[in-house]
């Protein structure tokens, strides 16, 4: 489905980690079938370690959330004209945008006035919000690819242009079985600092009162990168787990998560799991007043069902009690 995304220059724009994460399977597979291809771009070290020749002095942008966007909107536009820029600068015959549509969608304006095709990998989720994105992404995009069945035939019935494309993390975590037995949570909080922070004292103090009840389970905090809670104090009895992530995860009785990517992953490789999300009170209100979906967990909603436990609140506190509730029924502390 791919060969069509042919031209020798392409441009790509990553705007956080878990966009980055699928962009490297995206790029790789086009090397596969265009290995001459020169690919430019913004993102991480995935696309780094996948063959994209990153812009340099810049940075993924790693906010979460409306409140903590607003602060950010400075950087976001001086990332913007620094991309713009680049792409004028480069040159490209085809422009990627990968998810973050705050700022992508923007950078798919401009590439098609510059006269590129345009591409939205992981597009806007028109389909549980902001819907008025449809106008912007037939206007400014020319073919949308997405990885998930029931968002491809949403964008199918609205006549936008779209391609399916089997979601790579199928492949890349089907072959992980456990290897170690020792009892064990993992709790994945997020990909950006500002996400995790509003996480992360929910976790500390969940940990606090499971380790009372029952002292031999250990505790794995999994995470894209270390650096992003270099300003976090970590207890000692939590041990932080960047490398080989899969076979962490496979490797836990429970995963308690707030990644709609790391859910997904959880699910698909059959380990039990709970999704939570301190939202903040501004967060909280969106969700409540524009959301059109009723789920909104990735993994329930690509399986079509609600086996993950959903908790999303501004109270810290509710959060706590939940999760406990949750842990203790199924951990039997």
């Amino acid at each position: 489905m791919l060969n069509q995304l042919t031209g020798n220059r392409i441009f790509i724009s990553s705007g956080e980690p878990s966009g980055d994460h699928y962009a490297q399977f995206l790029v790789r597979e086009l090397k596969k079938n265009h290995p001459d291809q020169i690919i430019y771009g913004f993102g991480g070290k995935e696309l780094h370690e996948a063959g994209v020749k990153l812009i340099p002095g810049l940075n993924q942008v790693k906010t979460f959330g409306l409140d903590s966007a607003i602060f950010t909107l400075k950087k976001n536009y001086y990332l913007h004209h620094k991309i713009a820029r680049a792409i004028y600068r480069f040159r490209p015959e085809v422009f990627i945008a990968v998810a973050y549509p705050g700022m992508n969608l923007l950078l798919c304006s401009y590439a098609k006035k510059l006269g590129l095709k345009v591409y939205y990998f992981l597009p806007p989720q028109i389909w549980a919000w902001a819907n008025f994105r449809k106008y912007l992404i037939k206007k400014w995009v020319d073919e949308v690819i997405s990885v998930f069945p029931f968002e491809y035939n949403f964008y199918k019935n609205l006549g936008i242009r779209v391609i399916y494309l089997k979601n790579p993390l199928v492949n890349s975590v089907k072959d992980y079985k456990r290897n170690d037995f020792q009892t064990r949570i993992g709790f994945m909080p997020g990909s950006r600092p500002q996400q995790i922070k509003k996480n992360f004292n929910v976790v500390i103090e969940l940990i606090k009162k499971i380790n009372q009840q029952n002292q031999e389970i250990q505790f794995y905090l999994i995470l894209y990168d270390k650096e992003i809670i270099q300003d976090i104090q970590i207890p000692e009895y939590l041990r932080v787990v960047t490398e080989n992530r899969y076979q962490a995860m496979k490797n836990c009785d429970l995963l308690i998560i707030s990644s709609g990517t790391a859910s997904l992953e959880a699910g698909l490789m059959s380990i039990p799991q709970i999704f939570f999300y301190r939202a903040s009170p501004l967060d909280y209100y969106i969700f409540k007043k524009f959301l059109r979906i009723k789920e909104y967990n990735l993994a329930n909603l690509y399986f079509n069902n609600r086996d993950v436990p959903v908790f999303i609140s501004p109270n810290q506190q509710y959060l706590q009690k939940v999760l406990y509730s949750e842990v203790k029924n199924r951990m039997l502390i």
